[in-house]
């Protein structure tokens, strides 16, 4: 058992400070818990329910073990307690997240795209050692496979995973959950939170789980907010455009429409994951899911390899 997994067991509520969020500014929010301003000083993220003490623990330490590898992060410096929910406390004086950012001055989406793409490339820019013992991203993917296409299509799961298992094995750090809510802009520095994913692999899944979060729900009423990130759908899918050409530092159209097409790949196969969660599908998540499985297929007929570093 990995040394920081086993640390999921320590429940020991003595240990924390309990906090109340009354007053406090919610400044961010993703599938995990909510991001809240406590003070000019600092910051709370509060983990849903499901997240036990250990969870929380086990994160800040993944902190420090990819600040040491160069990563800029913010350092949890201790958990708390609001109610029955546990969660990390952080210094960011000043900092505000780039989903916050964005939404108060749309003009500038250029500009913090390309400080996101800066930031990418710093992280997945850094390699980890043997001893670092982070987990593989791409076995996230195959549970993917696994769990959602296979039920669907076995033989188009089978190309999925062989093009899975065809991938060399590097060893470039993850971020796992890299959106706008988990980057703050720290006068002129960008720092990341929420590290509990942090995995070594190919870009490429970060890149397809950036599609999910800024593209696949594009389809939507373009002026509506995306309910995590609180910017319109119309400026995710330009931030992510943006984004992908500052990341590659290319204008070449058939590079980024190639990492463009990997990268929609990767968010397919785990919306159709998603959608087989219940266990069933529903005619409406079924119709969605014969949707996604057709693209894929077209995808398929262009990719022939997923890596997009060497």
């Amino acid at each position: 058992m990995n040394s920081l997994t086993s640390e999921r067991s320590k429940i020991p509520p003595q240990k924390c400070k309990e906090v109340s969020l009354d007053g406090c500014r919610l400044i961010g929010r993703g599938l995990k818990g909510e991001v809240y301003r406590y003070d000019d000083e600092l910051i709370i993220k509060i983990y849903n329910s499901s997240y036990s003490y250990g969870d929380v623990e086990r994160e800040a330490a993944l902190c420090r073990r990819a600040f040491v590898l160069g990563v800029p992060t913010a350092i949890s410096f201790g958990v708390v307690s609001v109610d029955d929910r546990y969660g990390a406390m952080y210094e960011l004086v000043d900092a505000e997240t780039l989903s916050a950012l964005i939404a108060a001055n749309p003009s500038r989406i250029s500009y913090y795209a390309k400080e996101m793409a800066d930031l990418a490339n710093i992280v997945h820019g850094t390699v980890a050692e043997d001893k670092d013992d982070f987990p593989e991203v791409k076995d996230r993917f195959r549970e993917y496979i696994i769990n959602g296409l296979k039920r669907t299509d076995s033989d188009l799961a089978g190309r999925c995973m062989k093009l899975l298992d065809d991938m060399p094995q590097t060893k470039h750090l993850i971020h796992g959950d890299f959106h706008t809510s988990n980057v703050f802009l720290h006068g002129s520095e960008t720092l990341l939170i929420d590290m509990d994913r942090l995995a070594v692999g190919d870009p490429v899944f970060e890149l397809g789980d950036m599609y999910l979060y800024f593209v696949s729900g594009g389809s939507k009423d373009p002026g509506g907010l995306d309910p995590y990130l609180g910017i319109s759908y119309a400026a995710c899918r330009e931030f992510f455009g943006l984004f992908l050409k500052y990341y590659l530092k290319t204008e070449d159209a058939a590079r980024i429409r190639e990492v463009n097409d990997k990268a929609m790949l990767m968010a397919d196969i785990r919306l159709i994951n998603r959608y087989w969660k219940p266990g069933v599908l529903t005619e409406e998540t079924g119709m969605k899911v014969d949707n996604l499985t057709n693209e894929i297929k077209r995808l398929l007929d262009r990719i022939k390899c997923l890596n997009i570093m060497s």
